[in-house]
């Protein structure tokens, strides 16, 4: 019996030491570990490291043009018939000239990616495009105008073919004006521009203005926001109920960048606006509205002392209180860009990935994230020798991608006005992303004569 219990003993050590034995206080913690990693559990603040791009993902079709020069895709737009338009600016250059005078860039696609409509129109004072919307029957475009010693809101109004019919001019006697974005109204009677107001008289009072415009372009009214404040609008958008929130940056007591929220009415009246401060410096780029009030914001998190920029995501509730926060890390430097929710309850992130001293090329990443704030998906997609996203919108199930491509070569160390000489404009269209089953919206809701 002795010698029996022996063997078993040494049984027992032997098992234990293959893994083989599992104790209740290991069964225990590996049921903890499961449920930590429970997609419908809610963890408010995360870092991710994600993982190595992968750029072998599938495309229905990819575009890139342009003219010899410089391109700055600003904005790509939904058309009814299933296509899109990009929208932007391009400078032209000439190996003996040089740069010449910016354009606007207006490049048309079908459903199936073909190129219906290429045309640049000339526009005076141009200086870049920085946004655009598409109504019933017109383009109209978002430029910045200005010479060397004023800046100023401009315009321009293009058919479907990209042809100039009309434009408009927004100036302000005591301040310059750099337009940001713009979005229309419920109806689109009126439209709503959010730019960057900079004194005439000192060069470091500057802050943030909206100015509703009608449809032709007349100005109608602007307001001031946090005057005396330094901040910077990014983005304007609808949300619920004719609200709207525009997001940038607002300097705190500390002399760093906050990201920033500032929620309104359809009149301009603040609902909240709140600085959310990150690292040594933050920005918000874009939201989307989440329901009942609340939405996901994305923008940029820089580390106070050592590290990477990361990509930042945050769903706010409808006071503006963080509910989760992610931070998209990895041997990149990553923008948060742009943002896309779906009905299912999936949000499209667009984060620009930039090298550091790991090395690399800059690509376009797309994170699917759930309304939980739990990554679900990656995808990474790169054209020519680099590839800067700006846009991703959805369209049916489709999504699309607008950025540059890096198509050509150019020398190391060029000035900023010569960076993008070797880039084109670059549309993709990507297919509708797997099937998914929201298993952490609950049931639905039941009634008395609900059948079997």
């Amino acid at each position: 019996m002795r010698n029996l219990a022996s063997v078993l003993c040494l049984t027992v050590l032997m098992m234990m030491a293959s893994g083989q034995v599992v104790f209740a206080q290991e069964a225990d913690a590996r049921e903890g570990a499961e449920k930590k990693f429970d997609p419908c559990v809610l963890v408010r603040e995360e870092i991710i490291p994600l993982r190595v791009p992968d750029f072998n993902q599938s495309a229905m079709w990819k575009k890139t043009s342009g003219l010899k020069g410089s391109e700055r895709p600003r904005a790509l737009l939904s058309v009814v018939d299933g296509g899109q338009i990009a929208i932007g600016s391009s400078i032209p250059y000439d190996d003996k000239t040089g740069l010449s005078a910016p354009q606007i860039q207006m490049a048309r696609t079908d459903k199936n990616g073909k190129v219906i409509v290429e045309r640049w129109s000339k526009a005076a004072n141009l200086k870049t495009v920085a946004d655009a919307i598409l109504l019933k029957d017109r383009v109209i475009v978002l430029s910045h105008l200005g010479t060397d010693k004023d800046d100023m809101i401009g315009l321009n109004f293009l058919n479907g073919a990209g042809e100039e019919r009309s434009s408009q001019m927004i100036q302000d006697k005591n301040m310059r004006l750099i337009p940001k974005s713009m979005v229309s109204l419920v109806g689109g009677q009126q439209i709503v521009i959010a730019a960057e107001a900079i004194s005439r008289k000192n060069s470091n009072d500057s802050y943030s203005v909206l100015i509703w415009v009608n449809k032709d372009g007349k100005k109608l009214l602007q307001k001031e926001y946090l005057p005396g404040v330094p901040n910077k609008p990014e983005y304007i958008g609808r949300l619920e109920n004719g609200e709207m929130v525009m997001t940038g940056r607002v300097q705190n007591e500390q002399g760093n960048n906050a990201g920033w929220v500032v929620r309104l009415s359809s009149k301009g009246e603040i609902i909240y606006q709140r600085p959310y401060a990150r690292g040594e410096h933050s920005v918000i780029r874009r939201a989307v509205s989440a329901g009942n009030g609340s939405m996901i914001v994305v923008g940029d998190a820089l580390p106070a002392g050592a590290g990477d920029k990361a990509a930042w995501v945050m769903k706010l509730d409808a006071t503006g209180n963080p509910v989760w926060q992610k931070y998209l890390t990895g041997k990149y430097a990553y923008s948060g860009l742009d943002i896309v929710s779906f009905e299912d309850g999936r949000l499209n992130v667009l984060i620009a990935g930039q090298p550091t001293t790991a090395g690399g090329r800059q690509f376009a990443r797309i994170v699917t994230v759930s309304m939980n704030g739990v990554v679900m998906g990656d995808e990474s997609f790169i054209e020519g020798a680099n590839a800067i996203p700006t846009r991703l919108i959805s369209q049916g199930e489709n999504r699309y991608l607008l950025g540059l491509a890096e198509t050509g070569f150019s020398k190391e160390g060029l000035p900023d006005d010569m960076k993008f000489i070797a880039y084109d404009s670059w549309v993709m269209g990507l297919p509708p992303l797997p099937p998914f089953t929201n298993e952490c919206s609950g049931a639905p809701t039941r009634t008395v004569d609900d059948l079997p």
